[in-house]
């Protein structure tokens, strides 16, 4: 079988098939040629070889017949041949049929590349909480926007079987691909061993850590979460440390009840609890985001969501967010639209802040994932 191989425009090689084969696997070629009179039926394998093979389906193949066996060249066309040359051809066009080759599968790469970024995107969106825990006298909202079509931004919120809502916040370093995966990964380890029953226990590290996902159930809402944020940490920067890939993240306990209210801030931006008179109190870190370095310490605080307040998390791409002339939207800025919607319902005040975001935007393209979670112990008297 004569076989020319091309890289670029010059022929570097006059091969068998499974030389051919052995040689486009050892370098990258541009484009392969065909001589299918010289080959015979071997070029119609040839080619299905080629488009069967993932690492090599996407070179393009040429052939040529200098008889214009319209049949062969049907034959080949129809395994997967790009396009053909006549008997008799010049240099033009060579190159126009090659660069014609090349485009089509540049679009072809492209649009493939679209669908898989579509399916990462849905797949991340079925790692977001579908809905929302339905618990009395208790008020939830929460908002992602992506600034690419995926985000290192997560969010969680889910119930436990001794009665506290997890409420989570968290922000990927990074942007794109790599975020994204990194973000499904803090998302799972941190669902998986604060509810080690509805999550799946996770077994890492010898006994220390199983232990630890069986006494979890029994642990008091402060010491579940630095526990959880121990682990997630610990998980990462021992089996993930290569990657220096971490996130800030915002933990806490809501027990709808008594309103006792535990959170651990792993080097996220400050949440904030929010009385009906506008006033608030910022909830700053106790400890650095997670994955940077194992047995990093973390300490959870204890308050009292009082009936009628709210908490409100949110990620940095929200304070960070630019207008079209460059100014930062800012942390003053972002408190006097949630000290304007203080006395309403956390999809008020969600719905009040992403207003005012695409206002002071313009609808510009974001700079970064913003991302929000808020919640409210409905007052006696509503």
């Amino acid at each position: 079988m004569q076989l020319l191989i091309v890289e670029g425009y010059m022929p570097i090689a006059d091969l068998k098939l499974d030389d051919a084969l052995t040689k486009l696997r050892s370098a990258k070629f541009e484009f392969v040629l065909l001589d299918i009179d010289v080959a015979g039926a071997a070029a119609q394998k040839f080619i299905e070889t080629l488009r069967g093979d993932e690492q090599l389906a996407g070179i393009p193949v040429l052939v040529i017949s200098p008889s214009n066996d319209m049949e062969a060249i049907e034959r080949s066309l129809a395994a997967g041949a790009d396009d053909y040359l006549p008997g008799l051809f010049g240099a033009a066009v060579l190159r126009l049929r090659v660069n014609a080759a090349l485009d089509r599968r540049r679009i072809q790469d492209g649009q493939y590349l679209r669908r898989e970024i579509s399916t990462a995107r849905t797949i991340q969106r079925d790692f977001l909480p579908e809905t929302l825990p339905e618990v009395a006298d208790l008020e939830l909202e929460a908002a992602l926007r992506p600034a690419r079509d995926v985000s290192g931004d997560f969010y969680d919120c889910f119930l436990l079987t001794s009665g506290e809502v997890i409420l989570v916040v968290g922000d990927v370093c990074d942007k794109g691909v790599g975020a994204a995966l990194f973000m499904a990964l803090f998302r799972s380890l941190i669902r998986a061993s604060a509810d080690p029953v509805g999550g799946g226990a996770i077994q890492m590290f010898g006994g220390r850590h199983t232990m630890m996902m069986q006494a979890i159930q029994s642990d008091s809402p402060g010491e579940l979460l630095t526990r959880v944020a121990g682990f997630t940490n610990d998980y990462i920067a021992r089996l993930h440390g290569r990657t220096n890939m971490f996130a800030t993240v915002f933990l806490a306990s809501l027990e709808p009840n008594s309103g006792e209210f535990a959170y651990v801030n792993a080097g996220h931006e400050p949440a904030l609890i929010i009385s009906p008179d506008g006033s608030m109190e910022e909830l700053r870190p106790t400890g650095p985001a997670l994955g940077m370095m194992p047995d990093s310490h973390f300490k959870a605080v204890t308050r009292t969501l009082e009936r009628g307040h709210s908490f409100f998390a949110f990620t940095d791409g929200l304070v960070e967010a630019h207008s079209p002339t460059g100014e930062i939207y800012g942390s003053e800025r972002l408190r006097e639209v949630v000290r304007a919607n203080s006395n309403g319902s956390p999809s008020a005040l969600v719905r009040g802040v992403l207003d005012a975001l695409e206002t002071f935007a313009r609808h510009g393209d974001p700079h970064d994932d913003v991302t929000m979670l808020a919640a409210r112990l409905v007052s006696s008297d509503e």
